[in-house]
C-alpha cells in the first residue's frame, strides 16, 4: 500500500549533449567536480558519465565521485577526439529541500606514459623541438612529481638532453641552456611512468632498459 512518502518522492534528471574532448594523446588525466545543495537525508544528486570513441557507440553510464577521475578516462586510455556525456540525477523526498546543482567542471590533461621494463632506473635522451617562445616542462608523476624544466626557449629551437651524461645542446649558435635549466635531469623509474608535459613542443625519447646480470 502506497504511503504519503512514496507518493511525494520526486525524481528528475538532466542529460548533456555529446561533448568532444579536444585532445590526441596516449593517455589523459581527468577530473570532475561539482558544487551542489543537497541533503543526504532527504535529497541527493548523483553525477554519471559515459564516453565514446566515435560519438556513436557509447560505454555504460558510471557514477562519479566528486573531485575524482572521470570513469573510464585515465592515463591508460588512448584519447583521439573522444566524446563524453554526463547526466545529473536528482532525488528528493522533501519538496521544500529540492537538490540544486550550482556548478560542474570537467578537466582533461594529456599525458605520456612510458614503461621501463628493466630492473633499474634509466635516464633517456630527449629531443625537444619548441613551438613558440616560452618555457617547457615535464613532471614525472611516478617520481613524486619531479620537474624537468627549461625557461626562455625560442620558437623552432631544438634542445637535445642526454640525461645519463647530464649533457645539453641547443640548435641555436653560441647558446648554452644550462643556465635556463633547473638542473633536474629526467629519470624513468622501473614500471609505469606518467609524464605531464607543459609547453608547446614536439618531443622524441630514446632510452635503453638496464637489466641486472
Amino acid at each position: 500500500m502506497a504511503n504519503w512518502l512514496s507518493v511525494t518522492h520526486q525524481k528528475g534528471h538532466y542529460e548533456s549533449r555529446p561533448i568532444q574532448i579536444p585532445i590526441e594523446s596516449g593517455g589523459v588525466l581527468s577530473r570532475v567536480s561539482w558544487v551542489s545543495e543537497a541533503s543526504s537525508e532527504s535529497s541527493r544528486i548523483t553525477v554519471q558519465t559515459r564516453h565514446s570513441m566515435d560519438g556513436m557507440e557509447w560505454s555504460s553510464w558510471e557514477t562519479c565521485i566528486n573531485d575524482g577521475i572521470v570513469p573510464g578516462l585515465n592515463e591508460d586510455t588512448a584519447v583521439d577526439q573522444h566524446h563524453f556525456m554526463y547526466r545529473v540525477l536528482f532525488d528528493t523526498s522533501d519538496l521544500s529541500k529540492s537538490p540544486k546543482l550550482k556548478e560542474i567542471t570537467f578537466s582533461f590533461e594529456p599525458v605520456l606514459v612510458l614503461f621501463n621494463i628493466g630492473d633499474q632506473v634509466c635516464k633517456p635522451e630527449i629531443w625537444i623541438h619548441k613551438q613558440g617562445n616560452g618555457d617547457f616542462q615535464i613532471d614525472n608523476q611516478s617520481q613524486h612529481a619531479e620537474v624537468f624544466r627549461f625557461k626562455n626557449l625560442v620558437h623552432d629551437e631544438e634542445v637535445y638532453v642526454d640525461n645519463e651524461r647530464q649533457h645539453i645542446e641547443s640548435s641555436l649558435p653560441v647558446t648554452y641552456r644550462y643556465k635556463d635549466f633547473n638542473d633536474q635531469f629526467l629519470s624513468l623509474s622501473v614500471g609505469k611512468n606518467i609524464l605531464r608535459v607543459r609547453g608547446d613542443a614536439r618531443i622524441q625519447f630514446r632510452y635503453q632498459f638496464k637489466l641486472l646480470q
